[in-house]
């Protein structure tokens, strides 16, 4: 039996990730690819049916955080706790849900830049 479970649900415009189990390295690094490879700009991860967590687990998610920077994300059922790590991992989840929600646009090419002076 696996400790963690990660269900997706698609709810409008945004992808909800529903965790349940033991959060652990494995489940983690399972979001953090789930949510690389999400294409919806809007996702909540809902964190309510967690029994435990690992610290680590936290670090690997606060790293996907913190590369998705053009998606809006809510955390939801996080403990004070793990609120508290993810601040440490450099993620405010007051800034994670306040973002666009729009790639930023790829920088130009030097020849582009070139070509438009």
């Amino acid at each position: 039996m696996p400790g963690c479970t990660v269900e997706r649900e698609v709810i409008g415009t945004a992808a909800t990730y529903r965790l349940s189990g033991r959060f652990e390295g494995i489940c983690a690094w399972e979001l953090a690819r789930r949510l690389e490879q999400e294409p919806l700009a809007e996702v909540l991860l809902d964190f309510s049916q967690v029994v435990d967590y690992v610290d680590y687990s936290i670090a690997i998610v606060a790293s996907a955080l913190l590369a998705v920077n053009h998606k809006s994300v809510h955390l939801q059922g996080i403990r004070q706790h793990q609120l508290r790590m993810f601040k440490y991992f450099g993620v405010d989840p007051e800034e994670l849900a306040h973002r666009s929600g729009v790639a930023a646009p790829e920088p130009l090419a030097q020849e582009e830049v070139t070509a438009r002076n």
